[in-house]
């Protein structure tokens, strides 16, 4: 065994194991292969889809006997060597096959998933913008409602229009941004508020404004502030008992 041409026929043709039988493990061997003596070699190969015993050497031989009896055994099951070769080589390339099979099913599944998940996102981001758009809306018709709802209340709240020939009977006229104009009486006892209040009740006040007097320009002191929580009268404001005062749009200020 330790000639250099059995060692190099066995390193280059076949897989050696080698073991005593006074190890459990070769032990065990030596039972199921039912050896009559020693040194013992026995040639096992894949056979119709089994481990089989295909040749078995017992005793000394000298080496060229030992390759020669080897090579007579390997060639003597060529046949199923290259047989079993084929279909080992058929089964690698049908788990390779199924394998790519594999990897293209689950880079497809992949794809679909992405391509769902994404559709889902969408649909998600589509139904919460259209959400908010209604909420906006909802919240603009709120607060429409709302805005009538303070201008009914200030308009029931206004003191009743005095007459033309009242003492401190004030006419004025209004200009509003949309060129219409509005006229109406008050009374110089009147606070500046009354004015403002009038002009929110009107349908076509914008939100927020301002009155404005021409001569001289100034704004109006309508609404009460923290240092003047008590707007002036028309009195005490100098307005005349005619008067043209313009409204100024603040909405998108």
């Amino acid at each position: 065994m330790c000639s250099p041409e059995v060692v190099n026929f066995i390193n280059t043709r076949m897989l050696f194991w080698a073991c005593t039988t006074s190890k459990p493990e070769g032990y065990r061997v030596s039972q199921a292969l039912r050896e009559n003596t020693y040194p013992f070699l026995a040639m096992i190969m894949l056979k119709e889809q089994r481990m089989t015993v295909v040749g078995r050497l017992e005793g000394l031989l000298q080496p060229e006997d030992f390759v020669n009896q080897l090579t007579f055994i390997m060639d003597a099951n060529a046949t199923y060597l290259v047989s079993e070769r084929l279909d080992r080589e058929e089964r690698n390339q049908t788990q390779v096959l199924r394998q790519q099979q594999d990897e293209a099913y689950l880079a497809s599944l992949r794809a679909d998933q992405e391509k769902e998940r994404k559709r889902k996102e969408e649909l998600e981001k589509r139904r919460k913008a259209e959400e908010d758009i209604r909420q906006q809306i909802l919240a603009e018709e709120r607060r429409q409602r709302s805005l009538q709802d303070e201008k009914e209340r200030k308009s029931e709240c206004l003191p009743p229009e005095p007459f033309s020939e009242h003492p401190d009977s004030v006419k004025i006229v209004f200009k509003l941004p949309n060129d219409t104009r509005v006229e109406r009486r008050f009374l110089f006892t009147e606070s500046l508020t009354v004015i403002y209040d009038f002009l929110f009740s009107l349908k076509e006040t914008p939100e927020k404004f301002q009155i404005v007097a021409n001569f001289p320009r100034r704004v109006l002191p309508c609404l009460p502030t923290e240092k003047e929580p008590n707007p002036p009268t028309l009195q005490q404001a100098g307005l005349s008992r005619c008067e043209v005062l313009f409204v100024q749009d603040l909405t998108d200020d």
